[in-house]
C-alpha cells in the first residue's frame, strides 16, 4: 500500500490544528511542522515512511520569501502551495514552479479544496491521459503540467495515432486535443472518438489559439465536453482537467456500483445473471452460505462478520476468478464453474481450505466453515441455481461444513 503521509508545514498555531485533524479523518498520517527548520528535519529523516505530498505555508518565520519550497521540489516532493500572501507576482512566480496547485487561504474553501488535491494526488498515478497535438514542443509542456499532478501521459501526433491508441487502451481518462492538425483536425477527432468511447468513460477538453467564437461550440457538438483557449494560465488547465478526471471516476464508480457488491466488490446479484445470459448456460454452479454467520456477528460484532465475508470473497476470487464469483446478498455466495468435469472435488478442496484458515480479527481468532450446494447439466440457469439451493439445504440439514452434489 502506498504512503499516505503528508508534510503540514504552517506557522499558524490554530490553522496547523485544524489542518491536521481533516488530514486525520480523512485517514492521511499528518507530519507537523511550524518553520523550515522543523520541516527540513523531518525531510532528512531517513527512518520514516515516504511522503505522500506536503501541504506549504508560503511564507514561514525562518522562510519569508518562499525558501522552503525550494527544499521540496528538489526533493522532488508534490506540493500544494496554501498561503494567506495572494498578490499577483507571488501567485505567477509560484505556479511558474512545478507545485501541485496554489490554494489561497482566503477562499472560504481553501481546505476543502486542499483535500481535494490531496485525493487527487493520491489517485492521478493511475489515471491516463492522451494529449494530442501535432507540435511535439506544446505536447511536451502539457505533459511537463500534467506530471505536477502526477498523471501518467500519452501522447499522440494526429488524430489517427490517437484513435489508435485509444483502441487498444481502454484505461484512458481524458483526451486533451488541438483543433489544428495536419489530416484529421480536433473536432473530428471528437467525433471519431465517440463512435465507440462514451462520455461516461472517457471525456474530451478541446484546445485552441483560434479567435472563431464559434470553436468552443463546434467542439462541444462534436462529442466535447471541455474546451481551453490557448493561451490558457496555469490555474484554469488544473481546474479543468481535475473537473473532466473527477466526474468521469464519478460516472465509473457509479458504474461499477451498479455492477459490484460494495463490501466486497464481487459482482451482485444483477451483474451475475446479466453475464450468464450473455455466455450462455454454465456447466455447473454452486452456492456457498457461511455456516451461523449470524453467531460471528453476535460473538464479534459487525465488523469482524464484514472482515469475514470480504476475506472469503478475496479466496473465492483467487481461486475461481472475479468474473465466476458474485454475493448474493448477506453470506451468500454463488459461483460458476465453466469447466466440464465433476465439480466436487474443486468445491471440496476450497471448502477444508476455508475450514483449515484461522482469521486473525480485533476480536480474537476466528475460523468459518462453508455448507455448499452443486448442480450440473440442467437446461437455464434458474433451474441451476433452484437445485443448487436445494443441496445446500440438504447441506446443512446434514450437520452443514461440507458440499452437497446433484
Amino acid at each position: 500500500m502506498h504512503s499516505r503521509h503528508v508534510l503540514l508545514v504552517e506557522d499558524n498555531p490554530s490553522v496547523l490544528r485544524a489542518v491536521q485533524r481533516m488530514l486525520e479523518n480523512e485517514g492521511y498520517v499528518p507530519l507537523c511542522a511550524s518553520s523550515r527548520r522543523e520541516m527540513l528535519h523531518i525531510l532528512n529523516d531517513q527512518s520514516g515512511e515516504p511522503l505522500m505530498a506536503c501541504v506549504l505555508d508560503y511564507c514561514l518565520p525562518d522562510a519569508p520569501e518562499g525558501e522552503a519550497l525550494a527544499d521540496l521540489l528538489q526533493r522532488q516532493v508534490p506540493t500544494i502551495v496554501l498561503t494567506a500572501r495572494n498578490d499577483l507576482a507571488t501567485r505567477e512566480q509560484v505556479l511558474l514552479q512545478p507545485v501541485v496547485d496554489y490554494i489561497p487561504k482566503e477562499n472560504p474553501s481553501a481546505y476543502e479544496y486542499t483535500l481535494r488535491m490531496l485525493r487527487r494526488i493520491e489517485h492521478n498515478p493511475g489515471s491516463r491521459v492522451l494529449v494530442v497535438d501535432d507540435s511535439s514542443a506544446i505536447r511536451g509542456y502539457l505533459k511537463q503540467l500534467l506530471r505536477r499532478q502526477l498523471y501518467e501521459v500519452v501522447e499522440a501526433a494526429n488524430g489517427d495515432a490517437a484513435l489508435a491508441i485509444l483502441s487498444a487502451d481502454s484505461s484512458i481518462r481524458l483526451v486533451l486535443t488541438d483543433h489544428d492538425m495536419p489530416g484529421m483536425n480536433g473536432v473530428r477527432l471528437c467525433s471519431e472518438i465517440r463512435r465507440f468511447r462514451k462520455s461516461e468513460e472517457l471525456a474530451i477538453i478541446g484546445i485552441s489559439s483560434s479567435q472563431d467564437p464559434s470553436m468552443s461550440a463546434r467542439f462541444i457538438k462534436a462529442g466535447a465536453d471541455d474546451f481551453l483557449t490557448k493561451p490558457f494560465n496555469h490555474e484554469e488547465f488544473f481546474c479543468r482537467v481535475t473537473r473532466n478526471i473527477e466526474y468521469v471516476e464519478n460516472l465509473c464508480a457509479l458504474a461499477r456500483a451498479a455492477r459490484e457488491d460494495m463490501l466486497t466488490n464481487l459482482p451482485n446479484r444483477r451483474s451475475f445473471f446479466e453475464r450468464i445470459q450473455r455466455q450462455g448456460q454454465p456447466y455447473a454452479l454452486a452456492m456457498l452460505d457461511i455456516d451461523h454467520f449470524k453467531r460471528i456477528n453476535d460473538n464479534y460484532g459487525h465488523d469482524v462478520g464484514d472482515q469475514a465475508l470480504c476475506w472469503l470473497a478475496e479466496l473465492l476470487r483467487e481461486t475461481f476468478g472475479q468474473e465466476n464469483t458474485a454475493r448474493f446478498g448477506g453470506e451468500e455466495f454463488v459461483v460458476v464453474l465453466p469447466d466440464a468435469g465433476d465439480p466436487w472435488p474443486l468445491l471440496e478442496a476450497f471448502r477444508q481450505r476455508v475450514a483449515a484458515a484461522v482469521l486473525a480479527t480485533s476480536h480474537g481468532e476466528l475460523q468459518l466453515t462453508l455448507s455448499i450446494g452443486v448442480a450440473a447439466n440442467l437446461p437455464d440457469v434458474s433451474q441451476l441455481l433452484k437445485k443448487a439451493d436445494a443441496q445446500l439445504y440438504q447441506a446443512k440439514q446434514a450437520g452443514r461444513n461440507r458440499v452437497c452434489s446433484a
